[in-house]
């Protein structure tokens, strides 16, 4: 249970947490259809949601880019071996040819520092050897020995020098992985909501169907009544009945239309869990309307908005790899000016002149190059614009983040706003539809003792439908207004961390 107790530690953010269960798989729920909560619900898109998938797997892609990175920060290292036949006419005294033989092999080690500095570490060695031949016999000379050891370095002083330079493929790759990390998040909490709006709005058409179901059973059994009263009593007109009649048959249109709309709900919602439409259209929003809680103060909502928004975060995460972008551009805008060095010291050692190892002079030959290198383009090349477009795209970015955020915050208050209007007017629609429905059975009654008519009884089933209708519309349109809230505010997951760790 390593993974469980992994999963629900509360250091995870909420969409981290959902980003995780989803993608090391560590969730296992229902796929099947029919009846869910919304807590389910949002689990089976954390696992079956292509749209979420997509980001999760962008964010590892991007995860994968840093190791590449990273990687190629690492040493390289260079062998090589060749061999060479050569022959050469030649004329003189003794016309006739020369033949040469040569072995070679060169190791070396190359590394790029984080200033820019280029060192490479090697060494060669090889052997020569030959044969002349003319009018006398041929004359082999015996192989012949050298090894040489060097050391190069580069250190460029103005374009590719410090670490901003030599750093910036980590360093784009570093920030492209925050930013996919963050649309990972931002994705996970937007797919959230859009499955609860959805839940929501086939959970009210579910409730729809059950009041127009329940409804038509009364105006059927009305029917049977106002029949029986009219035909065996006397107590009921045709009128009556045909009221009764009319009030049913309208009754029973609105219960198709109802059923055709929760159809279509449930096939929406099937769209953002992953489900088959034949399959979605069997889904059934069973939950009861959360507790929401207490609404954050409005003082506090801006500022939740600047530090936990997801959509935020990931703005915020694109402008640094913009940032990064300037950098680059700006850095390839110079001339390119390098000192480099090479110092090397070689042996040589041959079967025939020299007896082992010993060297002429009694050392081995050094040898130092040094120097200069400058580069610059005539008339300044692509770097100059490419740096003054990548400057002005983050001044884009900017602007556009700005704007963003105004809006975010915007959005949050009036949400703030409406939440306190929705739950008044859950208060008002309950108590409505409370008084309709004592309101139709005193109707009723009065209907039983010949003290009204069936039109004052069908206009006031009627208006108890359309109150028990509002009730149910404002309760869902308080429930999905505080979730828009806690999605502009970064807290929407974190209501489902405890529910997702359950189901591990």
């Amino acid at each position: 249970m390593k993974l469980r107790r992994l999963a629900v530690r509360t250091a995870l953010s909420g969409a981290a947490l959902l980003a995780a269960l989803s993608a090391t798989g560590v969730v296992h729920a229902d796929t099947g259809t029919g009846p869910l909560t919304a807590e389910e619900a949002v689990v089976r898109a954390a696992l079956q949601n292509p749209t979420l998938k997509a980001a999760i797997l962008d964010a590892t892609a991007a995860r994968q880019a840093v190791a590449a990175e990273e990687g190629a920060r690492k040493p390289t290292l260079v062998a090589s071996a060749t061999g060479d036949y050569t022959e050469r006419l030649h004329t003189g005294a003794e016309p006739g040819r020369t033949d040469s033989k040569s072995a070679g092999a060169q190791v070396a080690v190359k590394y790029t520092t984080d200033i820019g500095t280029q060192l490479e570490v090697g060494t060669t060695a090889d052997a020569t050897w030959g044969t002349s031949s003319g009018i006398a016999a041929a004359t082999p000379a015996g192989p012949t020995y050298t090894g040489t050891g060097y050391v190069t370095v580069r250190q460029p002083l103005l374009r590719g020098a410090g670490t901003d330079a030599v750093l910036a493929p980590l360093k784009q790759a570093q920030s492209s992985a925050t930013a996919a990390e963050r649309d990972r998040e931002a994705t996970a909490s937007q797919t959230a909501l859009d499955v609860l709006n959805a839940y929501w709005e086939l959970w009210y058409a579910d409730q729809a169907v059950q009041v127009q179901q329940d409804a038509l059973t009364v105006a059927e059994k009305q029917v049977q009544d106002a029949k029986t009263r009219a035909n065996n009593i006397g107590t009921a007109s045709q009128v009556d009945v045909l009221q009764f009649t009319t009030s049913a048959a309208s009754i029973a249109d609105a219960l198709s239309q109802a059923r055709a709309n929760c159809s279509a709900r449930a096939i929406e919602l099937g769209r953002l869990l992953g489900v088959d439409p034949k399959e979605a259209a069997s889904l059934d929003a069973t939950g009861d309307p959360p507790s929401l809680g207490d609404v954050p103060p409005a003082t506090t909502i801006t500022q939740a908005v600047l530090d936990h928004s997801p959509e935020l975060a990931a703005l915020r995460a694109q402008l640094d790899t913009a940032r990064t972008r300037v950098s680059v551009a700006q850095n390839a805008n110079q001339p390119r000016l390098d000192l480099f060095a090479t110092a090397q010291a070689g042996t040589l050692w041959a079967n025939d002149n020299l007896p082992g190892l010993v060297l002429p002079g009694g050392r081995p030959a050094y040898s130092i190059v040094g120097g200069v290198e400058f580069e610059l383009p005539f008339g300044g090349g692509r770097a100059p614009a490419d740096a003054a477009r990548a400057n002005t795209e983050l001044q884009a970015s900017e602007a556009r983040y700005e704007a963003r955020v105004d809006a975010l915050t915007a959005q949050a208050n009036s949400l703030r706003v409406s939440l306190d209007a929705a739950a008044e007017q859950v208060n008002l629609a309950t108590e409505t539809a409370r008084s309709a429905a004592a309101l139709a059975d005193a109707e009723h009654q009065r209907l039983v003792l010949g003290t009204t008519t069936s039109a004052d009884v069908v206009k006031a089933e009627q208006t108890q439908r359309e109150a028990e209708l509002r009730q149910r519309r404002a309760v869902v349109n308080q429930v999905t207004s505080r979730f828009e809230l806690e999605h502009a505010t970064g807290a929407l997951l974190d209501r489902f961390a405890g529910t997702l760790g359950r189901q591990s």
